[in-house]
C-alpha cells in the first residue's frame, strides 16, 4: 500500500480516537472542559493515550488500514469492527486495573462511535483514492510470465488503485501453454522479440513484473538486461511461490540476495483458544439453531424419511470422516418452498455444528471436500488439509462454494493458513454474517458467484498482449 496513504489514515484514526474520548467524557459524564478538575483530567487522560498506542498496534500488526483484501468492503467492516473490540477490551482491563469509573453512556459512545468513525475514514479513502486517481500518472506495468500466477496478478493490481500502477500488457514465451485463447483480445498483436523493446518505449512501459518461471537462455536475459538499460525496474515473483505462502524476508549476504522463508506455526496457546471458541461458538449456535432443526429435521422426515445425511469427507491430515447435513440437495433445481430457504442461507450446514464439538472441523477453516477430490490435489493444494476444516472460510466469504474448483479455492485457504490468528477467525465469521444478512435482503434466486479465472480473463482480455517469440532470439 501507499505508505503516505497509510500513515494519513493512522493519523484521521488517532484524531478520531482523540476526539470521540472528548466527546464522551464531555457529554457521557456531563462534564465541561474547563470544570473539570486538573487532578481529574490527569487520571482520566491515560485512557485516550492508552487507547491511541493500543489502536496504533492493532493498526499495523493486522493490517487495518482497509486496502489489504484489495478494497473489499466486508472485510473492511469486519476487521475494523473485531479492532474496536480489541480496543475496547483492553480499555476495559485499564480501567479495571486503575479503578477508573466509566459511565454507561461513556462506555457506549466509545463503543459506537469509534468503530463507525474508522469504517467512514476508510471509505473516505477509498472514495478519495476513486476520485484523485489518474490514469495518466499510474506507472505503466508489463508482466513477462504466462498461466494463472500472471492473471491473477493484473487482478490483484487492479483491486489497488492506491499503488498507481496500470497494466499495459503480458510479455509470454512462445512455448507457454498456460495462456488460453479466451484470455487473448481479438486485436491482440503477435510481436518478434525484436520488436518488444521497441513498443515497450512507445508504451512508455516503467516497470516489469518477471513471474517465474520464465524460459532460460539469452532472450529472456538479454530482454531483462536492455530493460534496465532503458530504466524499466525489475520485480520478480518467484517461482513455486504458491509452496511456502510464509513469512518471507530477504536478505544481503555480501552482494547475493536470499529470500528467507519462515512457516508461521499458531502457538499452542493460540490453538487452544481457538478450540475452545469452537467447541462455545458451536453450543451457544445449537441452543439457538435448536427450534430449527428440529422442525426442519421433522419435516424432512415426514416427506422424504430421512432427516440427515452424511457425506465422507476429507479432513486434517488426510483423516477421513463423516459430514452431517439436512437431508437437502442444494444443487437440485427443483427445491421449492422452506427446502429452497434452508439451502439458499446454507442453513442444511448447521449439523456440522457436530463436527465442530467432536473435533473433526472448526468454525473456521478451509472447507472440507470429497476424497475423490484430495486424490486429485497438487502439492501446494494438499497445505489445506495441515489444518482442521471449517464450516465457513476465507474462501467462502469471497462467494466461492463447493462449485467451484479446488484450485481457486486453495489460494484463499492457503492464506488464510498463513495468516492465521484469532483476529481473523472473528473477522471471517463477521463477513460470514454479513454474507447471510445479504442473501436475505437480495432477491432469493441461486446466483453463483462469478469464477476468479473469468475475473481474471476479462481483465487481460481488455489490454494488449505482447508475444515474445524465443525463436528469433538470433536476431537481436
Amino acid at each position: 500500500m501507499n505508505r503516505k496513504l497509510r500513515y494519513a489514515i493512522l493519523s484521521v484514526d488517532l484524531m478520531w480516537i482523540g476526539g470521540v474520548f472528548v466527546f464522551a467524557h464531555v457529554v457521557g459524564r456531563g462534564t465541561s472542559i474547563g470544570r473539570a478538575g486538573s487532578a481529574a483530567w490527569f487520571v482520566h487522560i491515560g485512557e485516550p493515550v492508552a487507547a491511541l498506542l493500543v489502536w496504533s498496534v492493532l493498526y499495523f500488526s493486522k493490517k487495518l488500514e482497509g486496502s489489504s483484501r484489495g478494497w473489499h468492503g466486508p472485510s473492511i467492516v469486519a476487521q475494523v469492527t473485531v479492532g474496536a473490540c480489541y480496543l475496547m477490551t483492553a480499555l476495559l482491563a485499564l480501567a479495571m486495573v486503575t479503578r477508573i469509573q466509566a459511565s454507561p453512556a461513556e462506555l457506549f459512545y466509545l463503543s459506537g462511535l469509534l468503530p463507525l468513525g474508522f469504517i467512514a475514514i476508510r471509505c473516505s479513502a477509498w472514495a478519495l483514492v476513486s476520485l484523485t486517481a489518474n490514469p495518466r500518472k499510474n506507472r505503466k506495468v508489463v508482466i513477462l510470465g504466462a498461466g494463472r500466477v500472471a492473471r491473477e496478478l493484473a487482478h490483484k493490481i487492479s483491486t489497488h488503485p492506491e499503488m498507481s500502477m496500470e497494466v499495459r500488457g503480458v510479455l509470454f514465451p512462445s512455448d507457454a501453454g498456460p495462456v488460453r485463447q479466451s484470455a487473448i483480445a481479438p486485436q491482440s498483436i503477435s510481436l518478434r522479440s525484436l520488436s518488444v523493446l521497441d513498443l515497450l518505449q512507445e508504451q512508455h512501459i516503467q516497470e516489469l513484473i518477471i513471474v517465474e518461471p520464465v524460459p532460460s537462455g539469452p532472450e529472456t536475459e538479454k530482454l531483462i538486461s536492455n530493460c534496465r538499460k532503458l530504466g524499466i525496474r525489475i520485480h520478480i515473483v518467484p517461482q513455486h511461490y504458491e509452496l511456502y505462502l510464509s513469512k518471507a524476508e530477504l536478505q544481503d549476504l555480501d552482494g547475493v540476495p536470499l529470500l528467507s522463508l519462515e512457516e508461521r506455526k499458531p502457538p499452542a496457546i493460540g490453538v487452544t483458544i481457538k478450540r475452545s471458541m469452537d467447541v462455545a461458538g458451536a453450543l451457544l449456535l445449537l441452543a439457538l439453531s435448536a427450534p430449527l432443526l428440529a422442525l426442519a429435521s421433522a419435516a424432512l422426515y415426514a416427506s422424504t424419511g430421512l432427516a440427515f445425511r452424511k457425506e465422507r469427507r476429507c479432513g486434517k491430515d488426510g483423516a477421513p470422516f463423516w459430514m452431517y447435513r439436512l437431508n437437502i440437495d442444494r444443487d437440485s433445481p427443483s427445491l421449492h418452498g422452506y427446502a429452497r430457504i434452508l439451502a439458499w442461507f446454507s442453513l442444511t450446514e448447521l449439523p456440522q455444528l457436530c463436527n465442530v464439538l467432536k473435533g473433526e472441523m472448526s468454525l473456521v477453516g478451509p472447507r472440507p471436500e470429497s476424497l475423490e477430490r484430495v486424490r486429485h490435489y497438487s502439492v501446494w493444494q494438499r497445505r489445506r488439509l495441515t489444518v482442521t476444516p471449517g464450516l465457513t472460510g476465507l474462501a467462502q466469504v469471497r462467494g466461492l462454494r463447493e462449485e467451484h474448483s479446488s484450485e481457486e479455492k486453495a489460494r484463499f485457504d492457503l492464506q488464510y493458513i498463513g495468516e492465521w490468528s484469532l483476529f481473523m477467525d472473528l473477522s471471517l465469521l463477521l463477513q460470514t454474517a454479513w454474507a447471510l444478512f445479504v442473501r436475505l435482503v437480495k432477491a432469493d434466486t441461486h446466483e453463483r458467484a462469478p469464477e476468479l479465472q473469468t475475473k481474471l480473463t476479462a481483465r487481460l482480455s481488455a489490454r494488449r498482449m505482447m508475444h515474445v517469440d524465443r525463436a528469433q532470439s538470433s536476431a537481436d
